[in-house]
């Protein structure tokens, strides 16, 4: 009667254990900052087994731990905004290629970090890159726009700045736009666009395997942070925001600040190369 009450707790326990941390779990995280999408998974094994073979016991756990993440990873991947207006769940739903590599790359994920519990319980940690490998979220993401004709960057509206010194010798090494205060929402596949309204800078105009390995931009909390001088370099172009379009997600900058990053660009070519930071 004593060995099944206290079987009857020790389940008890577990079981609040694993609801509590699979509920902070299923929420995940995505952080633009470093590019990364991080969930947490929790398992335990068969509590026969718990005692008389933990061996088995723990592996059992952990493999429950990790078929735990990889869900809270699927839910959490599902969230994450590609465009203005679509999610990474538009797309799966839409699209069974871009579902079936979500998939693959979901179960190809290795642990970050693990940790066995005396209770009984399992951790493990999971991150999906958002760009840069392979089995990045963004070789999922952009599947749709792979074949889609590339387009040139336009000119800019006053076609004279192309050829003004104080633009093109700067030798500039990225761009960053600054969005602080006005709450950028962040996306995988961002726009800039001049206040005219016209875009100046968005998938349709770089190269596919480029978008995949560098992502469109990355987001930094400073101008002059570390996430800033990765992507930027140390002679970026810096202009400031004039407001947000598209459910706060794409940047709007002057009519003159378009036109001198798409001179500048012309001879330093950093928006070709994804070079692109937006500070929030």
């Amino acid at each position: 009667m004593e060995i099944t009450k206290k079987l009857a707790i020790f389940l008890t326990a577990m079981l609040v254990t694993l609801i509590a941390a699979t509920a902070f779990a299923e929420q995940g995280t995505v952080d633009w900052n470093k590019g990364v999408i991080r969930v947490t998974g929790i398992g335990a094994g068969k509590p026969a087994y718990f005692k008389k073979h933990p061996g088995v016991y723990r592996a059992q756990a952990k493999r429950a731990a990790m078929m735990d993440a990889q869900r809270n990873l699927a839910e959490t991947v599902k969230g994450v905004r590609v465009t203005s207006d679509s999610t990474m769940e538009d797309l799966i739903l839409t699209s069974d290629v871009v579902r079936t590599r979500v998939d693959a790359i979901i179960k190809g994920m290795s642990e970050v970090g693990s940790q066995y519990y005396e209770d009984g319980t399992y951790e493990v940690v999971l991150e999906m890159p958002l760009f840069g490998t392979k089995d990045a979220l963004s070789e999922a993401a952009f599947l749709p726009f792979k074949d889609e004709p590339k387009m040139p960057l336009p000119q800019p509206v006053d076609v004279t700045i192309i050829n003004q010194p104080t633009v093109i010798n700067n030798n500039y090494t990225g761009l960053i736009v600054d969005c602080s205060g006005m709450d950028v929402n962040c996306v995988m596949s961002p726009v800039i666009k001049n206040a005219n309204g016209q875009a100046i800078y968005g998938h349709q105009n770089l190269d596919y395997d480029k978008i995949i390995v560098n992502g469109m931009a990355s987001y930094a909390e400073a101008v002059n942070d570390q996430i800033s001088l990765n992507r930027a370099g140390n002679n970026p172009l810096i202009v400031k925001a004039v407001r947000l379009s598209d459910l706060n997600a794409n940047p709007v900058v002057s009519v003159a600040d378009a036109d001198k990053i798409l001179a500048a660009n012309q001879h330093d070519g950093f928006l070709n190369n994804c070079a692109v930071v937006f500070v929030k």
